[in-house]
């Protein structure tokens, strides 16, 4: 397919990649604007796998993007009191998301952009990165660890490495009548 029948799809793609890391409308819309220009400039090479790596290279500009905006102006969000009326909220959560995503290393960073920012699947993101589909699932655990992690999520681990009362109680019970008789 030509660049002109896959733009309709490649644009609004590469629109809600940069625009779900950088939560900007205006710098998702130069982006993907960037992005489609870059496209077009490789397209020979690409073709065969526009999908991806338009995914990839609009996520890796605004991580790029967010970097920048970072160094000009430290945010401190102790100053910061969300007002959950304004979506205020949601700003911090995507601030927090945006610091832990350019603290991942760059293989984990670009396997959660691309399977979980740009949607695809794991055999796509394993193509477009070169990499096995048993590397990009321990990349993408690796990564989901360090996101729960860093942002406090940690309810999911917690159930899977402690037992939880009923368990030790029945335990404790079964553990009892094998000594009573």
């Amino acid at each position: 397919m030509s660049f002109e029948e896959q733009f309709a799809e490649l644009a609004p793609l590469a629109y809600r990649t940069a625009f779900r890391i950088v939560g900007v409308r205006s710098e998702a819309e130069e982006i993907a604007q960037d992005t489609m220009a870059k496209a077009l400039q490789r397209w020979s090479k690409i073709s065969g796998h526009a999908r991806p790596w338009v995914c990839r290279v609009a996520a890796n500009d605004a991580i790029g993007a967010v970097r920048k905006r970072n160094r000009r102006r430290s945010i401190d969000r102790q100053t910061f009191t969300p007002d959950p009326t304004d979506g205020g909220a949601a700003a911090v959560q995507r601030l927090d998301l945006q610091r832990v995503l350019l603290d991942l290393p760059k293989r984990q960073r670009e396997v959660v952009a691309l399977r979980y920012v740009a949607d695809l699947t794991e055999a796509d993101v394993a193509a477009e990165l070169k990499l096995s589909l048993g590397t990009v699932k321990t990349h993408a655990r690796r990564a989901l660890e360090a996101l729960r992690t860093a942002l406090g999520d940690d309810e999911s681990s917690a159930t899977t490495h402690t037992t939880s009362p009923t368990d030790s109680t029945a335990h404790t019970e079964a553990t009892t009548d094998a000594r009573t008789t």
